[in-house]
């Protein structure tokens, strides 16, 4: 014992000059230990002072469920470790991530010394707690350590020697510690790798039990989703007899699994659109029949190889997998009339239109500035119609180029252009048949394709691309755009008879401008949703900041709207949104803008837009040609009084407009209105 004995007068000088701040002599200390005591000592631990608090019982078993699958792995190991080491002096140990103690296993003599120390059962070990030690340092380094005597850095710990191995999930991440320790007289170099021997084996059974749980959640999803399926799945062998189905398949062929294993596939459909060698390739979505009591049953199937011998084939019936295919290809309607926030009577008549709309099958044509919800109205139509159970199918026609918007509304055949799909592809109309297909942006559809899609709203019919086979089709269409489709008309940008077509049931929605009423519940429910999404307490806004937004021109209408309130919740610094957190959002246009005093006044000129509005459907063409020239004028007037208000600047004039440099630009050529000449004005 004498050797330690002099090592224990090392570690004692090694510890003074730590103490003292001065540097420590690396020949009288191990790397490891004296890394552990500066952490130690950057975590805040004293030497002669350390929390060793312990948790309720209550909190323990909640922490012990929450590891259980530890717990119940090494539970074992440690009974069993005990039975061999009883009447040994140490005490066995399994701690948590946090170094907190989960269980304690030793002799009665060990034991009652240990729960003198507080080592028991929920405390915590852990280097932030008590510096270093056999559990706490392990955690931090990742690696297995034996702890002698002075080593501790807690004073109280000296009497004690830990060996202290970490336990690694599958990936490889400390879950927790497996220690033995006992009196420092107990030491034995072999501690250490009795300790980390445990510790390996519980890592490895902890792996050995994912992979176990990950094939038996294999297994049963495999089974779950076989049987669950909504195809029909036969697994055939190498010489195409069925050797196992599914109940789904069952159903469709009308006949049980005990009839249809054994038999060959080319016995249950027909054999001219089934050949054996068809069959050893892979198959997507092949048009085959099956002869029901002289009745041909028309179905889809998929054949795919999963080794050299034997196959899978999905099917289901043509008409139920279209079905399908519309309501996952198809964008789904999630609003309903419900989510339309606002009280105004300009809101609350568009409502009331729409409400009308959706109880017949018209085509409608909602008008409307960008981002007053005109796809929302759309939705709601939609839910809230006898075809609310079909597809939902959405289409922006501004956002796709010419030369694939028709690929896109009408399909196409396979091969019918360069990069096509080798099958074909359906186009929405196809996929929103037995529901509501939604034209967004409908005045920024090239003119030529106008034509076709005119001929589908008369006849009803789709012809894909490359194909003259026509299908018949059940869809209800709902239109929208942001422009003004009669001055579109008069400048031969849009079909005058597409327009009649399409304009059957005309709901505009007004801006937000118009409605300044609407305003604070709107920010209201913006407040609330942001704020949940960030975690965060707001109680609302200012009196200020609410008259800030309903000073608000608003060109970006209910969207803008959004926005800023979106940012002001993140940059909010109190619980109530004040006007500097508003600021960065609605400084736009400030130079030409004058707030009104309260809501429910008229807004300023400056804020006022003609909005794109068709005229009422009942309107004629004179009376629509006449109404569209007095809109181009005050259009002209104002673009004049913006290049005005900028001396000329068409970048800022197109700012102040809401519109891109490009439209402004167009805008001045159609009208012959020369910037320069207004730049000194």
């Amino acid at each position: 014992m004498e050797p330690y004995i002099l090592e224990r007068s090392n570690l004692q000088l090694a510890r003074e000059q730590f103490r003292q701040g001065n540097p420590v002599d690396e020949n009288y200390i191990r790397p490891v230990i004296l890394e552990s005591w500066h952490r130690s000592e950057a975590f805040g631990v004293a030497f002669d002072n350390a929390d060793k608090t312990i948790i309720s019982s209550k909190a323990l078993a909640k922490r012990i469920k929450e590891r259980q699958t530890l717990y119940d792995l090494a539970i074992p190991f440690i009974e069993c470790l005990y039975d061999f080491t009883t009447g040994s002096g140490f005490l066995s140990i399994l701690a948590d991530e946090e170094g907190y103690v989960l269980k304690t296993l030793g002799d009665a003599e060990i034991s009652q010394l240990a729960e003198e120390n507080a080592l028991v059962e929920g405390c915590n070990r852990s280097e932030r707690r008590l510096g270093t030690n056999g559990i706490g340092t392990p955690l931090e380094t990742g690696r297995p350590i034996q702890v002698f005597a002075e080593e501790h850095y807690f004073n109280l710990h000296h009497n004690w020697v830990c060996s202290g191995a970490p336990i690694f999930d599958p990936q490889g991440k400390p879950i927790g510690v497996f220690c033995l320790t006992g009196q420092r007289d107990q030491v034995s170099f072999h501690t250490l790798g009795i300790a980390f021997a445990a510790a390996t084996a519980i890592t490895q059974q902890l792996r050995m039990q994912q992979a176990y749980d990950a094939i038996e959640r294999i297994h049963k999803r495999l089974g779950v989703i076989v049987e669950t399926a909504p195809s029909g799945i036969l697994l055939v062998n190498r010489e195409l007899e069925i050797t196992q189905t599914n109940s789904k398949a069952c159903h469709l062929l009308m006949q049980p699994s005990s009839q249809l294993v054994g038999k060959k596939i080319t016995q249950i459909f027909d054999k001219e659109s089934l050949t054996p060698e068809e069959l050893r390739e892979t198959i997507d979505e092949k048009n085959v029949i099956m002869d029901y009591n002289g009745i041909p049953v028309h179905f889809s199937l998929n054949v795919h190889a999963t080794s050299t011998d034997e196959y899978v084939v999905l099917f289901g019936k043509t008409e139920a997998l279209h079905k399908k295919v519309n309501r996952i290809i198809g964008a789904e309607a999630y609003f309903t009339f419900d989510d339309i926030i606002g009280s105004s009577p300009a809101l609350h008549n568009a409502v009331e239109l729409a409400r009308i709309a959706a109880k017949n099958a018209s085509n409608v044509l909602l008008t409307g500035e960008s981002g007053t919800g005109k796809e929302l109205f759309a939705q709601a139509i939609h839910n809230a119609s006898s075809r609310r159970d079909g597809p939902f199918v959405a289409l922006n026609c501004g956002a796709l180029p010419k030369s694939l918007i028709e690929s896109e509304l009408f399909g196409y055949e396979k091969g019918t252009f360069t990069g096509a799909r080798r099958e074909g592809c359906a186009g929405k109309f196809e996929l929103a048949n037995g529901g509501t297909i939604f034209l967004d942006e409908i005045g920024d559809m090239p003119f030529d394709v106008q034509v076709s899609l005119l001929r589908v709203l008369q006849n009803r019919e789709v012809s894909r691309l490359g194909s003259s086979k026509v299908t018949r089709i059940d869809v209800r269409i709902i239109a929208a755009t942001n422009k003004n489709l009669l001055v579109a008309i008069e400048h031969d940008a849009f079909r005058s008879d597409l327009y009649y077509r399409l304009n059957v049931f005309n709901i505009h929605i007004p801006p937000l401008r118009e409605r300044p009423g609407d305003i604070r519940p709107l920010a209201d429910y913006f407040l609330h949703k942001y704020a949940d999404f960030a975690q965060r307490q707001l109680e609302g806004f200012t009196e200020e900041a609410y008259r800030m937004l309903e000073g608000h021109c608003w060109r970006g209408n209910i969207r803008e709207l959004e926005n800023a309130v979106e940012r002001a919740v993140y940059v909010a610094q109190s619980d109530r949104i004040e006007p500097s957190c508003l600021a960065g959002q609605l400084t736009g246009g400030a130079s030409v803008r004058e707030a009104w005093p309260t809501a429910g006044q008229t807004p300023p000129p400056q804020c006022q837009r003609e909005t794109e509005a068709s005229p009422p459907s009942g309107w004629s063409a004179p009376q629509a040609a006449f109404v569209g020239r007095i809109r181009q004028k005050d259009e002209r007037q104002l673009i004049e009084n913006a290049l005005q208000s900028t001396r000329g600047n068409v970048k800022q004039a197109a700012e102040l407009l809401g519109v891109s440099r490009r439209t402004l630009y167009r805008k001045l050529d159609l009208y012959g209105i020369d910037p320069d000449r207004l730049r000194n004005v």
